[in-house]
This record gives C-alpha cells, structure tokens and sequence, in this order.
C-alpha cells in the first residue's frame, strides 16, 4: 500500500531527507562566503600597509632632497659674498686703498652685494635673534653672517649646541707688508665653527 502512493510513506520518507539536505547545502555555501570575505580583507590589509610604507618612503625622500637643495641654496649665497668679497677688495685696490683693507672684516658683506639673499632679516646685536627658518641675519655684535636652516635633520649640532650656521671675513696678516697681491689672496670668507651637513665642511 505505501508503495502505490507517491504521498504514502515512502513519499514522505523522501520529502525529510530532501529538507535535511537542504540547510545542509546552505551551511557550506555560508561557510565558503566567509572564507573568501576572510582572505579579501587580509588582502585590503596588506595592500593598504604596502601603499602606506610607500608613502612614508617616498615623504622621507622628499624630505632628503629638499634639505639637500636648502644646502645648496645657502652654500651658493656663500659663493656670492665670497666673489663680492673679492671684488671689493680689487676695488680698494685700484683705488690705492690696499691699507685698509683688514676694515672688510669688519663689514656687513650682505651690503656688498646687489641684491640681499632671499629671507635676509637685517642686522641684529642679539646673540640669538628670533627669526624664521630658512632666514640670513647679520650678527653685528660679532661680525658674522648667520643662516638659519629649514631642515636639518641631517645637521650635526655645532660645537655651541646650535645648528646655526656662522660664517665670517677674514682677514689674514701678509707675509711682507708691502705685497697687495697677498692681502687680497688673505681675505677670504669661513664658517666660524666647522659644520657638518651631509658630510664635513
């Protein structure tokens, strides 16, 4: 009898096994699901600490270079006052001035120049001026040249614990008083105390 009867007992037999089967086939279908969220969120993981890594070299770079290009700009402007240094004396030189030239140590050499170098503040009697970075100064109290560096990560602190960097005209005594030509080959223009930036002045 159960056999004649599609919806006997055989039937229903058959009916629960089919609604076993069926959360069963869900539940692994779930499963997968959350595997392959699992693996797309490491994934997101990785790539956005890879792309963040990258970024902080590429701002470390930056940032090398920057500061090596502030170096450059600040020893040109050195350059400048050197050449002006010596343009002024074969002036004075010409003009049969040549005793008295040891005074250009004591000069402001930004005056010797056309222009003043970009960010320069002035004259100031202070040791220690409050002034922007990337600023020059004249330190009238000693006579020197000061730039005040942006970035200086790769600095070293100068001897008095600054990383101001002092740079002044000099004067050297000729070997024969009556020789020009090696007074104007003895004044020349230095840091006042070696620096080390990138590799040693």
């Amino acid at each position: 009898m159960a056999y004649s009867s599609p919806c006997g007992t055989w039937g229903k037999l058959l009916l629960r096994a089919g609604n076993v089967k069926g959360p069963v086939l869900e539940s692994g279908s779930r499963a997968r699901l959350r595997a392959a969220s699992g693996l797309t969120l490491i994934e997101l993981i990785i790539v956005v600490c890879i792309i963040a890594l990258s970024a902080v070299l590429v701002f470390e770079r930056l940032r090398f270079y920057q500061e090596a290009a502030e170096k450059a700009a600040m020893e040109y402007t050195v350059a400048v006052v050197k050449s002006a240094l010596q343009l002024r004396v074969a002036a004075m030189l010409l003009r049969g001035e040549g005793g008295n030239i040891g005074s250009l140590a004591r000069a402001n050499p930004v005056e010797w120049l056309m222009d003043p170098p970009p960010g320069y503040q002035g004259e100031f009697r202070a040791p220690q001026p409050d002034v922007p970075r990337g600023t020059w100064y004249f330190d009238a109290t000693r006579k020197e040249l000061v730039y005040v560096p942006v970035l200086d990560g790769h600095l070293e602190r100068l001897a008095d614990g600054s990383k101001r960097l002092r740079f002044r005209v000099r004067a050297d005594e000729p070997m024969e008083s009556d020789s020009e030509r090696k007074r104007m080959l003895g004044m020349r223009v230095e840091p006042v105390m070696p620096y080390t930036w990138f590799y040693r002045q």
